[in-house]
């Protein structure tokens, strides 16, 4: 079959992107490898090369173009090329969009949060909001929900949990640190770094500032930073603690069963991690704002106090939610 992936992400401060929906398509289309596989984006800064790195044949749409031309040549892509399903996970999806590719073509949708009334074939919500269940929404779609079914990358898949434990902390904000959270956080933990092994992974599209050099400088044996990495899993299990924000990452925490603290980028990523303090997995500390620093130095300064009081043996996200979708796409 040929499957096509219409998504949108990189590097932006006017929308609510960064790289989740990226990866989150890389993610399931890994289960998909037997067919031809396309990706049609909205590239705002770096999604291109992502998706090089990773062998994916890619078609780039402008960025920020009306819904009305946006569907006229993803409707005339989806013909010409004889698509036989759209799995579509963007930024600001219109039932007007789903209903114009459904009337040619079958159509997969992933969502966030509680969002799930559209009138698609399939929809996808990995929300930890939900309860794991298979519902109808209002018209009458089968609709895949809770943690079971987030997109994890397939190395998620593996029970083993030990590791060497080679950082107290890990800090990772995505593929774009678009609200400049690490460089408060550094602020934060500079007293530290001589105690507590720290490592950073700035993300695809975050630059190194001149600030961050000049303190891997200072403190060379106790922290390290790196662009990105190939195996997320391994640098979590390899962690003590994490620091990230309120996308995809905190699943992937959870599934480790490491403990981490939230500082949301964008305002949606509150209600993940107030879900994730409910259950007492993650700390939510709510948007990046000038009571953040204080709130990181005092998990830092009772970081043991904190690990503890973290319930991080729940098996509530199992790594099986990749290869759950791809099965219920290929019965389409």
């Amino acid at each position: 079959m040929k499957i096509l992936f219409r998504t949108s992400g990189g590097r932006t401060y006017k929308k609510e992107l960064g790289f989740g929906h990226i990866y989150r398509c890389i993610n399931l289309s890994r289960q998909l490898t037997s067919h031809d596989i396309i990706f049609l984006i909205e590239d705002y800064g770096s999604v291109s090369s992502v998706l090089k790195e990773n062998n994916f044949k890619t078609i780039k749409l402008k960025p920020g173009i009306s819904e009305s031309l946006d569907i006229k040549k993803t409707v005339n892509f989806v013909k010409k090329n004889q698509i036989d399903i759209v799995v579509v996970d963007r930024y600001g999806l219109t039932n007007r969009y789903i209903k114009a590719l459904k009337e040619i073509t079958k159509v997969v949708v992933i969502s966030d949060l509680r969002n799930i009334q559209y009138d698609a074939n399939i929809i996808v919500n990995g929300f930890i909001g939900y309860k794991n269940k298979i519902i109808q929404n209002k018209y009458g779609i089968k609709c895949l929900l809770g943690p079971k079914y987030q997109i994890l990358d397939h190395r998620y898949l593996n029970n083993k949990f030990s590791y060497e434990k080679k950082s107290d902390i890990l800090v990772t904000f995505g593929g774009f640190d678009s609200s400049n959270i690490i460089s408060m956080l550094l602020k934060a933990l500079e007293d530290h770094l001589d105690k507590l092994k720290i490592k950073i992974i700035l993300g695809p599209s975050t630059k190194k500032t001149k600030e961050i050099t000049q303190l891997i400088q200072k403190h060379k044996k106790h922290l390290s930073v790196i662009q990105k990495t190939q195996n997320m899993r391994k640098e979590i299990g390899q962690s003590k603690f994490g620091f990230c924000a309120g996308g995809i990452t905190t699943y992937e925490f959870a599934r480790m069963k490491r403990p981490f603290a939230m500082i949301c980028q964008y305002e949606h990523q509150l209600a993940t991690a107030k879900e994730w303090q409910k259950r007492q997995i993650g700390l939510n500390l709510g948007l990046n704002n000038k009571s953040i620093l204080r709130k990181v130095q005092n998990i830092v300064r009772n970081l043991r106090k904190t690990k503890a009081c973290l319930k991080t043996n729940q098996n509530l996200v199992d790594g099986l939610g990749s290869s759950r979708i791809a099965k219920e796409i290929l019965n389409l």
